[in-house]
């Protein structure tokens, strides 16, 4: 019995109604989501979907699903084979009409022509008469009976096929007014495996009419979906992406710019139907259905699509661009640093003043520790752990004998105490091509030695490195503003009722690793803006 509508129900908003709505739906299906809401979106706005798959993997019952969807709907539903008559699907000749008028009428109650949800099955196994008029039925929504041109009621219509249309069959037209395209298989999950086998079947319970769909609701967002706005940003996205397509692989993914229109309307549609009056970065993500046109160039969509959520959606690549901006300013930083403050060895002196063999260390400067002054110290020019007996020990400066490490030669290994601990460590030293003294970690990572000078360095060499630390952590904050800025931006447009949760997933992910590096940049330059005065010698 079909439920009747109370005139004085309250009908909620339908962003209100659509997770009661995909969720009822769903009832009893098994990896069947991402089908049912893409097809409950191609219903809402009127377009059609191809479900391409082996049989036996509920197409059909996807179809039945939907029509649940619309209050008092009429479906229609038939197996096409190359034997298919136009009767079968447009309806029987009247013979009445043809004797007594004259007239070739069909009659049209319970067949395509009066339909609301229609599902045709192995779509391409039917003749030209009856896919001729069925692109004229999705292109115009009309059905010429006789002499009279009658508005077809379709609000979706699904078609089917374990096949793709074949090259060069004609089929070209047809195929590209089908905007969703959606592959299934069968239910992969061992628990959704089994669930299934245990499932009666059954129908899913009957829907309320108050969360169903109503054709006066219907109409009006028709109207209602057009005044969605696509901002200039979304369509750079757009372009971007469309450029992208047409360079994928070595065969270009051909789009039309029918199926261009069509698609950015099904995604002003996904903004209507979450209650938003613009087209949001995330509604681009549905274009990964409606732009492949065989197996090759829909793996390599997806991968792109994939790229795009990660890099692109919400400005991710800009924001790791002007992070990778700052690390490597940071970077050239340290190597000026690293030139000027790291102890530079001179050529020896041999009788004469003349040149001797071999480098020198010049500790004239240092500042000379202990009792009897014949100890000095060497900063690290980066804190390193060096002692496999202290782990958790972050070195900072090294304390060793001067004598010793005047005598030093390149091979050598000197004896180094780290101050504030009382581990002595054997570290090896060795000159880099511009005769720099570094020390090798564990891991034979090479790190610059300052000599801890007497005297501070002057203010004129030490001053531009205190701006230029300065300046990045300036960007640094302007950057991490604009991420969040981004992550609230995509926090607003959730929930999505139409992605699959594992594209927010993708996009979230990309967010976590460039938050995750912007903290680490953001602890090196607090580290240098601490550490600056002490290697600069101006604090104990």
């Amino acid at each position: 019995m079909p439920l009747s509508v109370h005139s004085s129900a309250r009908v909620a908003p339908i962003h209100e109604r659509l997770p009661s709505l995909l969720t009822a739906l769903g009832e009893g299906l098994y990896e069947r989501q991402d089908a049912l809401r893409l097809g409950l979106l191609a219903a809402l706005s009127g377009e059609s979907v191809f479900l391409l798959g082996p049989p036996g993997i509920a197409k059909s019952l996807i179809a039945r699903r939907l029509k649940l969807a619309f209050f008092d709907a009429r479906h229609f539903e038939y197996l096409m084979t190359r034997f298919s008559t136009p009767e079968e699907v447009f309806g029987p000749l009247s013979i009445q009409a043809l004797k007594e008028e004259g007239k070739y009428l069909r009659l049209t109650a319970g067949y395509l022509p009066q339909a609301e949800v229609v599902f045709l099955d192995e779509i391409w196994k039917a003749g030209p008469a009856i896919l001729n008029t069925l692109l004229t039925a999705i292109n115009e929504r009309q059905f010429r009976n006789g002499d009279e041109t009658l508005p077809i009621p379709m609000r979706l219509l699904i078609s089917a096929s374990n096949e793709l249309p074949a090259p060069d069959s004609g089929l070209e037209a047809l195929y590209d007014r089908m905007l969703v395209r959606i592959w299934m298989d069968r239910v992969q999950e061992k628990s959704n495996f089994q669930a299934m086998l245990a499932s009666d079947g059954a129908n899913p319970r009957q829907l309320t009419a108050s969360l169903q769909i109503h054709s006066e609701e219907y109409q009006s967002w028709q109207h209602q979906i057009e005044q969605v706005t696509l901002p200039d940003e979304v369509f750079e996205l757009i372009y971007r992406l469309r450029q992208r397509l047409d360079h994928l692989g070595d065969e270009p993914c051909y789009v039309s710019d029918r199926r261009w229109k069509k698609a950015v309307r099904l995604c002003k549609a996904s903004a209507f139907f979450h209650g938003r009056s613009e087209v949001a970065p995330l509604d681009l993500l549905l274009l990964k259905d409606c732009l492949w046109h065989n197996g090759e160039s829909r793996a390599a969509l997806l991968t792109l699509m994939e790229e795009f959520a990660r890099l692109h959606c919400y400005q991710q690549q800009t924001l790791i661009s002007r992070h990778l901006a700052i690390t490597s300013a940071l970077q050239e930083l340290q190597l000026q640093m690293s030139a000027r403050l790291a102890l530079k060895a001179e050529p020896g002196k041999g009788m004469l003043g003349k040149r001797g063999k071999g480098w020198r260390l010049p500790l004239d400067e240092a500042d000379k520790q202990g009792e009897r002054g014949l100890q000095i110290q060497l900063h690290l020019l980066a804190p390193a752990r060096l002692s496999p007996e202290e782990p958790d020990l972050l070195v900072q400066t090294l304390e060793c004998d001067k004598v010793v490490l005047g005598h030093w030669q390149q091979g050598d290994q000197v004896l180094f105490h780290p101050v504030g601990s009382k581990t002595g460590l054997t570290l090896e030293l060795e000159l880099d091509g511009e005769q720099r003294l570094h020390l090798l970690d564990s891991q034979r990572h090479p790190i610059p030695l300052v000599l801890v000078r007497r005297a501070p360095l002057p203010g004129l060499v030490s001053e531009p490195w205190y701006k230029a630390i300065a300046s990045l952590n300036e960007q640094l904050m302007a950057l991490r503003t604009d991420l969040r800025r981004q992550r609230q931006r995509f926090d607003g447009h959730q929930p999505h009722h139409f992605l699959d949760s594992r594209w927010l997933v993708i996009v979230e992910e990309g967010f976590f690793t460039l938050t995750r590096e912007l903290e680490q940049t953001a602890e090196q330059l607090a580290q240098w803006q601490g550490r600056l005065p002490l290697l600069c010698g101006e604090q104990g």
